[in-house]
């Protein structure tokens, strides 16, 4: 039976130590990307939703503004309606006496 020699070579600590150092920073800093990644995405999504807010706010406004002058443009259209009445009122009469 033959047996494997031992190797008698030792790896040095030190070296192994910096590899190891640098698998970790390298973790650290995709983990730190991902982070950033999912912060971007969050601070993506709450300045469309702003946004959003924005724009409805701004559409009430309008809606709002529309309503007024529909109630005005109504005013003008009963009142219009009245006194085109009364005149038609006024010509019939002068015609019938």
């Amino acid at each position: 039976m033959m047996f494997k020699k031992k190797s008698t070579k030792q790896s040095n600590p030190v070296l192994t130590g910096f590899i190891n150092i640098i698998f970790d920073i390298f973790k650290h800093f995709i983990k730190d990307f991902e982070n950033m990644r999912k912060v971007k995405k969050i601070d993506s999504v709450s300045d469309n939703f702003s946004t959003l807010e924005h724009m409805l706010v701004r559409l009430e406004d309008k809606i709002e503004s529309n309503r007024k002058l529909i109630e005005d443009l109504k005013n003008r259209l009963l009142w219009s309606n009245v006194i085109i009445i009364i005149l038609l009122a006024l010509i019939l009469y002068g015609f019938v006496a």
